[in-house]
């Protein structure tokens, strides 16, 4: 039977979430809230999550500052499958909780098992590689300065964010896969409580029991310090953009990232029991538009101050209008075309939606000129250049914390048809996300399809 939810937090589901979910068995906790069209990038929590005075009555300040949102790649604004747990959606916002969740060692002694028998305290076991080497315990004490929130496939209590690998179906559409290789307890973040709220990644969550166990297969080692570290099976690796966004940024170096959070090269391949050279001079910090791949789902930090500076709704909604402004006209069957929102769109195929050939750019209608006795998407030819081309429906990219600047819808991802501005495609055309184990490809962040190796982009036409 599903928990009952927890009073004063809001629940939202994700716009395409119609059908019938499995509920988690645990209460969503009080740091996740469903998509807000209205005030998603506000800095602070609204006056239902704040917290209540003896009158009953909300403070008349807010409470709660947002550290930031995770986003998952592949979903332009909402799930494309119906969530299978109350703790999943295609962005989770992390804000200040009442009380402090967050954990730090305090205790590092070699074989002491004790700890390990207290369900109460988080504990790390690493099992070393060497024979009769045995166990290295870190204990965890309760940190008052910092957040904890944990990440994996797993919906049980331990887990606050749900993530499940997706993979297309024949039809086009998506759906879970059953044999993902995210990690059930995937990753931790913990966000200090005061500005400016630095949050930092660590590999492995706790379970149920408050246990990390990385066994003798885990790549681990002992470091010069005394302290036992290792990584997961199929890792945790990120990558830290270099340079600001709006004002010019550039995809950094993906690096893995330890139980303990220090920072090493990747591995050779993915599931590798040898690990890659350590990074010392870099630290687990997430800096504004860091990536976080958890071997089949790709999540993207946004800090709240850089979704501050990035396009809002009202600039969403200007720029669709403005493109429908221009009342630009398909040259065959002399239409004018259209760009619907999000909530207006439909799977049934519309005259007035803008299609386009995207060697060229140039946009159309839907239409069948030479496109032979069967519809055919992937070769047909422009009528107005005559340059041989797929063919494909546009449409607008609606996750804002994927854009990189507030500029004007000019250009389009290939071969998906995403439609978003011309720094937004220049910058992910040039970022690698892991795929499989040893392959990096350049994705659109809307669909995760992977992009054009030749022409990754097109600059849109309108007649």
């Amino acid at each position: 039977m599903a928990a009952a939810k927890r009073p004063g937090v809001q629940y939202r589901d994700s716009p395409l979430s119609k059908g019938p979910t499995i509920e988690a068995e645990d209460v969503p906790k009080d740091q996740i809230r469903r998509r807000s069209s209205e005030k998603r990038h506000s800095m602070y929590a609204t006056p239902e999550d704040c917290d209540m005075n003896e009158g009953g009555k909300a403070p008349s300040e807010p409470a709660a500052p947002i550290y930031g949102e995770l986003l998952v790649l592949g979903t332009n604004g909402c799930l494309p499958c119906p969530a299978i747990s109350s703790k999943m959606s295609n962005y989770f916002q992390l804000k200040k909780q009442p009380k402090a969740t967050g954990i730090s060692p305090i205790i590092k002694e070699p074989g002491n098992a004790d700890s390990l028998l207290r369900k109460s305290t988080h504990t790390v076991a690493v099992v070393m590689n060497r024979p009769g080497s045995g166990a290295a315990i870190t204990e965890y004490g309760h940190d008052p300065n910092t957040d904890m929130f944990q990440i994996g496939r797993s919906a049980d209590s331990a887990i606050d964010l749900v993530v499940v690998e997706m993979v297309a179906m024949a039809d086009g559409t998506k759906a879970y896969k059953s044999n993902s290789t995210v990690s059930r307890y995937a990753c931790r973040i913990q966000c200090e409580r005061a500005p400016p709220y630095t949050a930092r990644l660590y590999a492995a969550a706790f379970d149920t029991h408050s246990k990390i166990h990385l066994s003798a297969m885990a790549p681990t080692w002992s470091q010069f310090s005394g302290e036992y570290d290792g990584l997961t099976t199929n890792g945790v690796a990120f990558m830290r953009p270099t340079g600001v966004f709006e004002s010019g940024v550039s995809p950094g170096e993906w690096r893995e990232v330890t139980v303990m959070g220090n920072v090493r090269k990747l591995r050779a391949q993915r599931s590798s029991r040898t690990p890659g050279d350590p990074v010392p001079e870099e630290t687990n910090i997430l800096t504004d538009g860091c990536l976080i791949d958890l071997c089949g789902v790709t999540l993207m930090w946004r800090t709240a101050m850089g979704l501050e500076h990035g396009p809002s709704d009202t600039i969403m909604r200007e720029r669709r209008q403005a493109l429908n402004e221009k009342a630009p006209q398909c040259p065959v069957n002399f239409l004018t075309l259209h760009f619907r929102s999000q909530s207006a769109a439909s799977t049934e195929e519309s005259l007035r939606e803008p299609w386009a050939y995207l060697k060229c750019g140039h946009i159309y209608s839907h239409h069948d000129w030479k496109a032979g006795s069967e519809e055919n998407y992937t070769h047909r030819t422009c009528p107005m250049c005559l340059v041989p081309s797929p063919y494909i429906r546009l449409e607008l990219g609606q996750e804002r914390g994927f854009f990189i600047d507030n500029g004007e819808l000019t250009h389009s991802f290939m071969p998906c048809g995403h439609v978003t501005t011309e720094k937004t495609t220049q910058y992910w055309k040039k970022v690698k996300i892991p795929h499989m184990a040893t392959e990096w490809v350049p994705r659109c962040p809307f669909c995760s399809f992977p992009l054009d190796p030749t022409t990754p982009m097109v600059k849109l036409i309108f007649s």
